[in-house]
């Protein structure tokens, strides 16, 4: 899902507080987050019911118009105010869900793209707002470096298609269609599951349905609500198989599975993986620092410059230009 990144988006951006970008700049790693954990898990969830009703019904509509019985059915429960079409799907969904939480957990780093050359040079006005007084820091990276280490990624551990994505995030649209989505990889998740569900209704093949949970896994990862659109989101994705599918499968695999760490966030143990950890890296591929609105921004600036010189990392720094409004 990462082609198109080089072609549209040179730069990504992450948005950190000050204790972040030490972190990012000395470990030279970028944390990834469980999904369950992050400030918009309610998106994953949402894409099961937003979403997927949409990518599901025009193969539930089709099976249900094949057969006489069920299209009686259907219209009878309707005239009862039942829809059952409607409770069908959910059952899916319900099901896909209680899949995905008992075989795979998925853990995502975001960034944001710049909508004209002052967001990048300046950084987004609502990702300041959202650090407070605090200021907070936008590392900026170099889109193809980063895709060369995910790659390099993925030749270390057992990534695939299904389990490790680089893309652009899909915000929802006021249409029941799909044809807003630009990217191919998506489109051909999206008919897998069409493809899969269709099976599941026709019972042809139980073992496709896991087929399916992967793709509609990886779709609700990178689809938000129309609301964030303004931050062009990028992300990062990747999927590890729980603890239990792990200890099931491990003698059969010959790739190791990431490490899963924690950090303390809020009083809870969130867990995280470290990007690019077993790559023994020099530097991450950064290009430049801004440096969030904040009163003592000319001395933080004079900061983050130290801290680059002192791990070999050559990255201009900047200080934002849009005004302080904090106590």
């Amino acid at each position: 899902m990462s082609k198109k990144l080089h072609e549209e988006h040179k730069e990504l951006m992450h948005y950190t507080s000050a204790t972040g970008l030490y972190g990012i700049v000395t470990s030279k790693t970028l944390w990834a987050s469980h999904t369950s954990f992050l400030n918009d898990a309610e998106e994953v969830v949402g894409f099961l019911d937003r979403r997927l009703p949409m990518i599901l019904n025009p193969e539930l509509e089709r099976f249900v118009a094949e057969s006489v019985e069920l299209t009686i059915q259907v219209e009878k429960s309707s005239q009862q105010g039942c829809d059952l079409l409607d409770q069908w799907r959910k059952m899916y969904s319900k099901g896909v869900k209680e899949a995905q939480d008992k075989t795979q957990d998925h853990y995502v780093t975001s960034f944001c793209t710049a909508s004209d050359e002052w967001v990048s040079q300046n950084g987004l006005l609502s990702q300041w707002r959202g650090y407070g007084p605090d200021g907070g820091y936008a590392i900026v990276f170099d889109t193809e470096g980063l895709n060369a280490l995910i790659e390099k990624d993925a030749s270390i551990y057992r990534d695939s298609e299904e389990t490790l994505a680089f893309g652009d995030v899909h915000y929802d649209q006021d249409i029941g269609d799909f044809s807003f989505v630009r990217d191919e990889q998506v489109l051909e998740h999206v008919q897998r599951v069409r493809d899969r569900f269709a099976a599941y209704l026709r019972r042809q093949d139980d073992r496709q349905d896991y087929d399916a949970f992967d793709s509609i896994a990886l779709l609700s990862t990178i689809w938000k609500h129309r609301g964030f659109q303004e931050e062009r989101e990028v992300r990062i994705v990747v999927g590890e198989a729980s603890p239990k599918i792990q200890l099931e499968i491990a003698n059969e695999v010959t790739a190791p599975f990431r490490r899963i760490y924690s950090f303390l966030r809020n009083g809870i143990a969130v867990p995280c993986i470290h990007l690019f950890a077993d790559q023994k890296l020099e530097t991450l591929p950064i290009r430049r620092i801004i440096v969030g609105p904040h009163p003592d921004k000319l001395q933080r600036k004079k900061a983050v410059e130290i801290l680059l010189r002192n791990h070999g990392i050559d990255a201009e720094v900047l200080v934002s230009a849009t005004p302080f409004r904090g106590k």
